[in-house]
């Protein structure tokens, strides 16, 4: 053994308050780097704070009180003046328990130091991994750090997910108490870490790692994993993700069926964090981890993970389960491109009951600006076929996005009234760096005043999903002349044009999934669920969790 070798491993899962069901879902990243370093003889253990037990710690009688009358307020129908002043007197009480949430929530976070290093000192861990979320999971994540690197100073730490694929040495900048970031894929470079990751001087030789060295930031070349076959199995066992015990996690697993995205949209990071090249699971694979799943950790469903699942894996999974005569439940990401090969009945009596199609205009002059690379007349047949399969189909739309105009609204507005969705999922723009909106904003008519405070604004930024749009916090961007709040206002005006379409929103694939485990109708489902998150009302969210983990 190695003077350098890393043998004791903690990774560390924190993301603030959970505001949905799907922040309850496995980590499956965390999962399969556990069975990585299990495979190498390494001890760990997993530590995953998305929890129901969170809810509860970060809440309050009182809070969820007045939370669940703010709530009720602002979700009511109705106008004129006298819903007017319900609306501004609700909004006065959310700011109040904003603070007190905060209050309740940084309490919460440094018990959670102090668990965090307790357990680093008890089972002298020498190496500690924190996945990066936005907002609070960043900044949450950081006081971890610091706590640890105070009181356990020999003890090495990395962070790693899907903010340092977008920020990258920027994080570094803000949080140096870490040792090193891991972007991309992460397997391999965990067990290289294991192997020499106490010695700084081997950090140049391991990839897909961002470190400073002699004050300045390195960062290694990427490095895919060619044969996602070669992936260790995930770890869900309770002796090792504790939280995996009872039901303080939706048993609802994501599947590494594939990874990269051939695509090239102008908004989206996907490409650049897991390449263009996609990378597929047999499906003898694929149906051995669904055999683990479901036999040793008791999961009922599964969703597949990748960005751009192709639709001839689609198509040959749900032939083979048909042909071995499986029971599985399952969702999906889909897409327009290459729709035509998709035989979206066989993939029905598969077991799928819901897929996510990334649609975001139905202008066919913003999807060329977006480089989809699909017409309009593709969407609306692909969804045609999808729910006439049967298919619980969920549409994405990105609005206003960069060169939207009254014309541009009108065809969206076009598609939703025709298409067939079940589900329409409601984003305003986000302008993430290393997307070409980011890196050519002059193309998409966007304009940052400094792009340096932008980056910063945007690493700290909070995405409120659970809120209406108006909510949200702004961002030092303007889009089309738009100050963002502006941008945030015209999103939530198409939010009620949705409504009065009769469109059911903020149903996407695995809530859907969800509800036909717990054996509710999805639109019933979505209204307790966010009413139960935002207020905190824990008897309901463990009742949810329960009925979803039984597989009703």
């Amino acid at each position: 053994m190695s003077a350098h070798t890393l043998d004791t491993w903690l990774l560390v899962n924190y993301a603030g308050y959970p505001f949905a069901p799907n922040s309850l879902m496995p980590d499956n990243g965390m999962a399969n780097l556990a069975g990585a370093l299990h495979q190498q003889g390494k001890d760990v253990q997993i530590l995953d704070y998305c929890a129901v037990s969170t809810v509860e710690r970060m809440t309050s009688p009182e809070l969820r009180r007045q939370l669940a009358k703010a709530w009720n307020a602002i979700r009511a129908p109705g106008r004129g003046p006298f819903r007017a002043l319900s609306r501004y007197g609700a909004v006065q009480v959310l700011k109040r328990c904003e603070k007190e949430r905060r209050r309740l929530q940084d309490r919460a976070l440094a018990d959670i130091a102090d668990e965090v290093v307790a357990h680093v000192q008890k089972y002298k861990v020498r190496a500690v991994g924190l996945k990066l979320w936005n907002g609070d999971g960043l900044e949450g994540s950081g006081r971890l750090a610091q706590a640890i690197r105070e009181r356990c100073p020999g003890v090495r730490i990395f962070g790693g997910g899907p903010h340092v694929d977008v920020f990258s040495a920027g994080i570094l900048k803000r949080y140096p108490l870490f040792d090193a970031l891991v972007y991309g894929e992460g397997e391999d470079t965990i067990r290289r870490l294991a192997e020499a990751g106490s010695d700084p001087a081997a950090f140049d030789d391991i990839p897909n790692l961002i470190h400073v060295r002699d004050g300045a930031t390195h960062q290694s070349p990427r490095q895919m994993i060619e044969d996602l076959d070669q992936l260790p199995m995930p770890l869900y066992d309770p002796a090792i993700y504790p939280a995996m015990a009872g039901d303080e996690k939706v048993k609802v697993a994501v599947i590494d069926e594939s990874r990269g995205c051939r695509n090239e949209c102008s908004f989206c990071i996907h490409p650049l964090k897991s390449n263009r090249q996609v990378r597929v699971k047999s499906i003898s694979r694929l149906l051995r981890e669904v055999d683990l799943l479901g036999e040793r950790y008791g999961f009922h469903s599964f969703r597949f993970g990748g960005s751009c699942t192709p639709y001839s894996l689609l198509n040959g999974f749900a032939a083979e389960v048909l042909r071995q005569k499986r029971r599985v439940r399952y969702a999906s990401f889909a897409h327009i491109r290459d729709s035509h090969e998709a035989d979206f009945e066989t993939i029905k009596r598969s077991g799928c009951v819901a897929l996510f199609f990334g649609l975001e205009s139905g202008s066919q002059t913003i999807l060329d600006s977006m480089r989809k690379h699909i017409r309009v007349e593709e969407m609306a047949e692909t969804l045609r076929r999808s729910t006439e399969a049967g298919i619980f189909t969920v549409g994405s739309l990105i609005f206003p996005a960069p060169g939207e105009t009254a014309d541009s609204e009108a065809d969206t507005i076009r598609l939703l009234k025709n298409a067939p969705l079940n589900s329409v999922m409601l984003q305003a723009p986000i302008i993430a760096p290393l997307t070409d909106w980011f890196e050519s904003p002059e193309r998409y008519g966007l304009r940052f005043p400094d792009k340096s405070r932008y980056l910063d604004d945007a690493l700290k930024w909070k995405v409120k999903l659970q809120l209406p749009p108006r909510f949200w916090d702004s961002l030092p961007v303007t889009i089309d002349g738009r100050t963002y709040p502006q941008v945030l206002a015209k999103t939530g005006e198409l939010g009620r044009q949705i409504a009065k379409m009769g469109l059911p929103t903020a149903i996407s694939d695995e809530t859907y999934l969800m509800s036909v485990n717990a054996g509710l109708d999805a639109t019933e489902f979505r209204n307790t669920a966010l009413a139960a998150f935002f207020s905190g009302d824990t008897t309901t969210i463990r009742d949810l969790v329960g009925r979803i983990n039984r597989g009703c």
